[in-house]
């Protein structure tokens, strides 16, 4: 690999590329889920609290999600997990239902999709300054670049790379190696920026590479991120 050269920088380290995550970074996936989980759950007659169904719901995600990343189940199957556990007293048992349930979240969750209001201008300042960029993100590759084509982020022509297409979810390093390759970047010269601190950071800083915490609320206290680049807004980004 012959590798890509820049006068950008980053903290006085030359950059030649630049790797964004995608959910939660430049697409807002909880906000979207959040709306869609609210709206879905309208038209449901669940007992208990709002509140605590949308929480479990988010949990459910979360440790199913990352099932379907380390290659225990498919896709398919984490939301079949996923909406039988949440609504274990419905009559679930088939796929089929199993599917159309599903599908009633899965069509509000994304009547709310976005990006985020510094996503666009963030990969124009990139692109602008010669940089590689790729958008480096965990889940379904056609799901992945659906959200970009339908927040208008294909318009700036940047590969998506999601790990059901790599031979790593992040943050192993293979992920971030893998992606650095194919766009004739070398790893020490690229930087990830991603709203995890294990997924986006630590994963980019074991692959070689600098890794940039977007923490947008807060979410990370101090001393969780100490010594850990860290910006709440990507138009914090300078190259």
């Amino acid at each position: 690999m012959a590798p890509r050269s820049s006068t950008a920088t980053w903290l006085g380290r030359p950059v030649a590329g630049v790797l964004f995550d995608l959910d939660d970074t430049l697409f807002d996936h909880r906000g979207a889920a959040d709306r869609g989980v609210r709206a879905w759950l309208a038209s449901l007659e669940l007992d208990g609290m709002l509140e605590d169904h949308v929480e479990q719901w988010f949990t459910l995600e979360a440790f199913h999600h990352e099932r379907f990343q380390r290659g225990e189940i498919s896709h398919v199957d984490q939301r079949r997990a996923r909406i039988r556990a949440f609504l274990p007293g419905w009559d679930l048992a088939d796929d089929a239902v199993a599917d159309d349930t599903f599908a009633g979240y899965l069509a509000c969750y994304r009547a709310s999709w976005s990006a985020f209001a510094d996503a666009a201008a963030a990969l124009e300042q990139a692109l602008d300054a010669g940089l590689a960029v790729g958008i480096l993100t965990n889940g379904e590759q056609s799901i992945q670049e659906t959200k970009v084509r339908r927040t208008g982020l294909a318009s700036y022509g940047v590969p998506v790379f999601a790990s059901s297409s790599l031979t790593a979810a992040k943050p192993d390093p293979r992920a971030f190696r893998e992606v650095c390759d194919r766009l004739r970047v070398a790893p020490d010269a690229c930087v990830m920026i991603g709203d995890s601190l294990r997924h986006d950071v630590a994963g980019a800083r074991a692959a070689g590479m600098a890794g940039v915490l977007i923490d947008r609320g807060g979410r990370y206290r101090a001393d969780e991120v100490e010594g850990v680049d860290r910006i709440r807004s990507l138009a914090e980004l300078g190259w």
